[in-house]
């Protein structure tokens, strides 16, 4: 997730922010709230040689072919600037209420990862400079699970 979130830096022009590269990712904890709900810790290893980055306002849709099922929230992350650093950060999921237990086993009985997708909705602030509001929608969530290291759950 955090790098869908560095990606979102990226995409705002600043070249700079282009050398941000981000190594190790973790998924360090996992652990269900409800029925309805997970909380996931990931951490990951961010090499930023430019300024101290802020992201808050994070949140989004997940998407099963097209079908709504849950979304995901997470509180302001920083990125310190100039050096290499864990970055931890921890998400949110809920299912939508619109779920039904029949969908959900229909689901799992031929669920691929490549079907889902996500928007995703953040602001963006560097220290002493710009803020933007990013919203990028349609994301391949495959691309993400591959770059996480499940080992310490």
């Amino acid at each position: 997730m955090l790098a869908v979130l560095l990606a979102a830096v990226l995409l705002s022009g600043c070249s700079s922010y282009r050398d941000i590269t981000v190594g190790t990712c973790r998924l360090e904890s996992i652990s269900p709230k409800g029925l309805k709900a997970v909380d996931a810790g990931i951490s990951a290893e961010v090499d930023n040689p430019a300024n101290e980055i802020t992201i808050s306002g994070i949140s989004g849709t997940v998407y099963y072919e097209d079908d709504e099922i849950g979304f995901f929230e997470a509180p302001e992350v920083t990125v310190p600037g100039r050096t290499s650093s864990k970055v931890d950060i921890l998400i949110r999921a809920t299912l939508s209420d619109s779920l039904s237990l029949m969908q959900i086993m229909s689901m799992a009985s031929g669920f691929k990862t490549e079907r889902l997708t996500l928007d995703i909705s953040m602001t963006v602030k560097v220290k002493g400079g710009l803020k933007r509001k990013i919203e990028l929608k349609g994301l391949p969530v495959d691309n993400f699970i591959g770059k996480v290291s499940y080992e310490s759950v």
